[in-house]
C-alpha cells in the first residue's frame, strides 16, 4: 500500500544522513521543476499470429482499440508458400498473393476508435502468418518516480524478521485497513467478510504491512503485506519466465560474503554466485514464501556489516509476451531503453536462472528519465510460458504490483485511457479515508501485470528531494 505521509511522524521517516538534513533539503523541494514527459510513442495497436491448422482456409476475426487516424500494418511470414488476405473495418487491404515469399509486407492504413480485423490464411499445414498494427501518439505524464514495487507473504512476522536478516529496515507503516472504495481500486470485490471491527469501513480489506528499504528511501521501498480478508495463499511463481513481476534485485558489493552469509540463514538459492558473459555476477534465491529475488554485485564500498552488504534495490523485472509492444508501452510512463540484454548465454547461466536448458530471450534495461529507477523487461522465446500474470485482487503472493508517483493523476488518467488502457477502478482518495489529500488508482499493462499510479502532495515534494540529495551528495 501507498502510505499517506501526511499521517507520518518524522520520527518515522530514517535516511541515513538524518532528520537534519533531510529538514534543510525541503528548503530545495520548491526548486526542483516539475516534469512533464512528453514523447511520441510507436503504440502497437493489434497484435497476432496465425498458423495453418486445417486443409480449407483458416479464418480468423478480432476487434481492437485505436486512435482515429494513420496507421501502419505489418504482415511477417514464414513459408514462402503461405498466402493471406486481410480486411480492416470490413475493407480488404492485403488481397491475396500479396504476402506470400514477400517476408515483411508493410501497409498504410487507417484505424478508427473500434476496429474490426479478419484474417484469411491459405497455404501449407503449419505455414503461419505474424500481424502487428502500429500508431504514433503523443503522450504526456506526469509520472515522476517509482514509489515500490509490492511483495506479498503468507506471515507477515516471519517474513519481516527474513527481510532483517538482508539489513532490510522498516522506513513507515500504514493503515490495516480501509474505505471499501480503496479495496475496489485494488480490485477486491466489495463489501468484503471484514466486520470493521478493527478500523475504518466494513466490507474492506484487513492486511498488515510496511514499506522497508535498505539505506533510507534512496535505497528503494518494498511494500511488505500480508493480506487477511480477502487472503490467498496460492504460491508465486514457479519459475522466472513467467509472464509478469517474476523477480526483482538487489545490489551488493560483496556477493561472495552475502552469499556465504545467506546461505548459513538458511536462504535458499537456485545456485551459486554465477557470471554472465558480461561479467556481471549474479545469484537467485527466494524468500519464504518462494519469491524470487536476485542479487547482483556492483562496484562499491566493501565496508563490514553485520547483515549483508546490499545496498540498494535494483530493476523490477517484468516479463512480457512481445518485448516491441511492452517497451513502447512502458516508454509512455517514462522508461527509455539504456541496455539491451544479450539474447542469450553460457548453459551455466541458464542453469543459475533455473533452466536445465539454454535460453533465448529478447529484452533491455528501461531506465526512467526522471528518478533512475529501472525496469527489466523480458521476451521469453525459449522456454516460454504463456499463462498470464497474476490477476486482481493484488493479494497473491509474490511481487504482485509496482506503484508510480505522479503529480498530476487526473491527467495522467485521461492521457493513458485515450490509448486504450484498461484500469481496474476510478481513481481513489487515498490512503486514509475519504477525505485524503493523495489519489490512487490501478490500471493493467499489455499483459495484464497491474502498475499503480498514487498522488500524494508531501511524496512529491519528498521525491523532489531525495532526487535533489542523490544529485548532490552521492
Amino acid at each position: 500500500m501507498t502510505p499517506n505521509y501526511h499521517q507520518q511522524p518524522w520520527n518515522q521517516i530514517r535516511t541515513k544522513r538524518g532528520m537534519k538534513r533531510m529538514a534543510a533539503c525541503l528548503v530545495m523541494a520548491a526548486m526542483v521543476p516539475c516534469l512533464v514527459i512528453a514523447a511520441e510513442i510507436d503504440l502497437t495497436r493489434y497484435l497476432s499470429e496465425h498458423v495453418k491448422t486445417s486443409e480449407k482456409p483458416d479464418i480468423h476475426e478480432a476487434s481492437f482499440f485505436g486512435v482515429a487516424g494513420n496507421a501502419r500494418l505489418f504482415v511477417d511470414t514464414a513459408g514462402s508458400e503461405v498466402d493471406a488476405t486481410i480486411q480492416l473495418n470490413g475493407t480488404e487491404v492485403v488481397g491475396a498473393n500479396s504476402v506470400s515469399g514477400s517476408g515483411r509486407l508493410d501497409v498504410p492504413v487507417t484505424l478508427a476508435e473500434n476496429n474490426s480485423i479478419a484474417v484469411r490464411l491459405i497455404g501449407p499445414l503449419g505455414s503461419s502468418v505474424s500481424i502487428r498494427v502500429k500508431q504514433t501518439a503523443d503522450v504526456e505524464l506526469h509520472v515522476r518516480s517509482l514509489v515500490h514495487f509490492n511483495t506479498n507473504v503468507r506471515n507477515f512476522v516471519a517474513a519481516r524478521v527474513f527481510y532483517g536478516k538482508l539489513g532490510f529496515e522498516t522506513l513507515t507503516g500504514f493503515p490495516d485497513t480501509n474505505t471499501q472504495g480503496m479495496a475496489r481500486a485494488i480490485g477486491i470485490k466489495t463489501p468484503t467478510s471484514y466486520d470493521g471491527s478493527k478500523g475504518e469501513e466494513a466490507g474492506g480489506y484487513l492486511l498488515h504491512g510496511e514499506l522497508i528499504g535498505v539505506g533510507g528511501f534512496k535505497g528503494g521501498l518494498i511494500d511488505l503485506i500480508e493480506f487477511s480478508i480477502p487472503r490467498n495463499e496460492e504460491a508465486p511463481y514457479a519459475r522466472i519466465n513467467h509472464l509478469g513481476m517474476a523477480r526483482a534485485a538487489m545490489l551488493t558489493t560483496n556477493i561472495a560474503a552475502d552469499y556465504e552469509y545467506m546461505k548459513q540463514q538458511g536462504i535458499e538459492f537456485i545456485s551459486a554466485p554465477t557470471s554472465r558473459s558480461d561479467g556481471t555476477l549474479f545469484a537467485i534465491f527466494t524468500d519464504l514464501d518462494g519469491t524470487y529475488y536476485e542479487l547482483i554485485e556492483i562496484e562499491g564500498e566493501d565496508e563490514e556489516t553485520e547483515t549483508t552488504h546490499i545496498v540498494s534495490l535494483g530493476q523490477i523485472n517484468v516479463n512480457v509476451s512481445d518485448f516491441e509492444r511492452s517497451q513502447a508501452w512502458y516508454q509512455m510512463l517514462g522508461y527509455e531503453v539504456t541496455d539491451k540484454l544479450a539474447a542469450t548465454d553460457s548453459i551455466e547461466v541458464a542453469n543459475a536462472m533455473g533452466f536445465d536448458e539454454e535460453f533465448e530471450i529478447d529484452g533491455a534495461i528501461v531506465t526512467h528519465s526522471e528518478d533512475g529507477s529501472a525496469l527489466e523487461l523480458v521476451q521469453w522465446i525459449t522456454p516460454y510460458d504463456p499463462e498470464r500474470a497474476y490477476r486482481v485482487p493484488v493479494n497473491h503472493l509474490g511481487i504482485h504490483r509496482m506503484a508510480l508517483s505522479t503529480s498530476d493523476i487526473v491527467a495522467d488518467v485521461a492521457a493513458l485511457k485515450a490509448q486504450g488502457v484498461k484500469f481496474i477502478s476510478e481513481i481513489t482518495p487515498c490512503c486514509s479515508g475519504p477525505d485524503s489529500p493523495g489519489s490512487i488508482v490501478a490500471f493493467y499493462d499489455p499483459d495484464g501485470t497491474v502498475v499503480e499510479l498514487v498522488e500524494q502532495p508531501f511524496m512529491d515534494e519528498l521525491f523532489s528531494v531525495l532526487k535533489w540529495v542523490k544529485a548532490t551528495f552521492f
